[in-house]
């Protein structure tokens, strides 16, 4: 364990500067580099929706019936916001049936039905955050900022 530690430090050390998002789960064990506004994340998102486009996918693998359960086939979204060269990056759960938890805590659900707006449900996220799909973080992310 130490030496897989020491290899992901030297990794994240040599990364160029900027936002990214570090999948720490058996499931969902990846680095995406946030240069797009919107990277949605869920079982059956496209990874690449288009060369050039501003929105990506992070597909968390599903290799048996709990994480079918856990995780929707479209779960949350990362949305970039650019203030000049600053960026602000908020955490919107997309319906899904089991939530999405920021640092331990469920964030809000949209609901059109009762008026309930993704921007009032948005969540905003900071270096060092994390968020799980479903309660059991199986599937946790690491948001950072190098």
């Amino acid at each position: 364990m130490a030496g897989m530690s020491q290899r992901l430090e030297k990794t994240l050390m040599r990364l160029p500067v900027g936002y990214y998002l570090l999948g720490l789960g058996p499931y969902n064990a990846g680095l995406v580099r946030l240069d797009f506004e919107e990277l949605l994340i869920g079982r059956e998102v496209p990874e690449f929706i288009g060369v050039g486009m501003p929105v990506s996918g992070f597909r968390v693998s599903s290799p048996d019936a709990f994480l079918n359960i856990e995780v929707s086939r479209l779960h949350a979204k990362v949305l970039r916001r650019l203030f000049g060269d600053c960026a602000e990056y908020r955490l919107i759960d997309m319906r899904s049936t089991c939530g999405t938890y920021l640092n331990g805590e469920a964030i809000p659900v949209p609901d059109d039905v009762d008026g309930v707006s993704e921007e009032e449900c948005a969540r905003p996220l900071k270096s060092g955050d994390f968020f799980s799909l479903g309660p059991s973080a199986v599937n946790l992310f690491l948001f950072f900022q190098k």
